[in-house]
């Protein structure tokens, strides 16, 4: 095997993370099958548990399927999410769904734009491949972390957007919680999951630059220093500022009383 010559990219990198956001409405301008072949190519570098693999990926382009993934994601998910949300103070709630019942079908019309984007990349996993790692991988046996599958999952999709990104193209993680109405749409035999959905193409918006803790903030030498842990007054003063900041990107609606 030859070996591959060690990179020295870092700065093409943070380009590159800076760049990609999460966009949700686009251009009618295509994508072709080659740069949807390069995204999954990258993608499929993550590593995963024991190097399983578990992931395979569907190239989405026809429009009634999307129109069809909209639907479900409509009717399933996004009203799922919606009345859960409503168990939150007002104050607290996710601001796509921060808007009185009555504007549902708007609001679900902006939420879901990436229905139009020109392809679609649905990832999709085998559980069955995890019991190549350890058993105490598969699930929250140990100590109540994530399983190693969901981690691995984590991985690929992530990946799936840097790589759209490094060729100028832009997505979105759209993820989901039901699985029966996709795998009718996408013919899933079991046991197949449908894991996320990342519509790709050109955005048709440009954000805002992305906003992110300080880095000195987040980095502990050693140990943790449990002087700067956060404390619950903190915690809410956090949380005020990450739902006042995304108000603008979300779009969500003043809830009425």
């Amino acid at each position: 095997m030859t070996a591959v010559e060690t990179p020295n990219t870092y700065d093409a990198l943070m380009q590159t993370l800076k760049w990609r956001r999460s966009i949700r409405k686009f251009t009618d301008e295509p994508v072709s099958d080659e740069e949807l072949y390069k995204i999954i190519d990258a993608a499929h570098y993550a590593m995963s548990g024991a190097n399983s693999q578990p992931w395979e990926f569907i190239v989405i382009k026809d429009k009634e399927t999307m129109q069809k993934l909209r639907f479900v994601y409509e009717n399933d998910d996004y009203q799922f999410t919606y009345w859960l949300e409503q168990q939150r103070d007002p104050k607290y709630r996710h601001p796509y769904f921060n808007y009185p019942p009555e504007e549902m079908e708007e609001q679900m019309k902006r939420a879901t734009g990436w229905a139009d984007a020109p392809a679609m990349i649905a990832i999709v996993c085998d559980p069955r491949k995890q019991f190549g790692s350890v058993l105490s991988a598969r699930a929250n046996l140990a100590d109540g972390s994530v399983s190693v599958l969901s981690c691995t999952m984590g991985h690929v999709s992530m990946l799936t957007q840097l790589a759209a990104a490094s060729l100028g193209l832009s997505s979105a993680r759209i993820d989901t919680n039901s699985q029966d109405g996709y795998r009718e749409v996408l013919g899933l035999p079991e046991p197949m999951r449908l894991y996320t959905m990342v519509p790709v193409g050109h955005r048709a918006y440009q954000p805002g630059p992305p906003r992110r803790l300080p880095t000195e903030d987040l980095i502990h030498y050693e140990r943790y220093d449990a002087n700067r842990l956060m404390t619950g007054a903190k915690f809410l003063e956090h949380l005020d500022m990450i739902r006042g900041a995304s108000k603008g990107s979300y779009g969500g609606g003043k809830p009425k009383d």
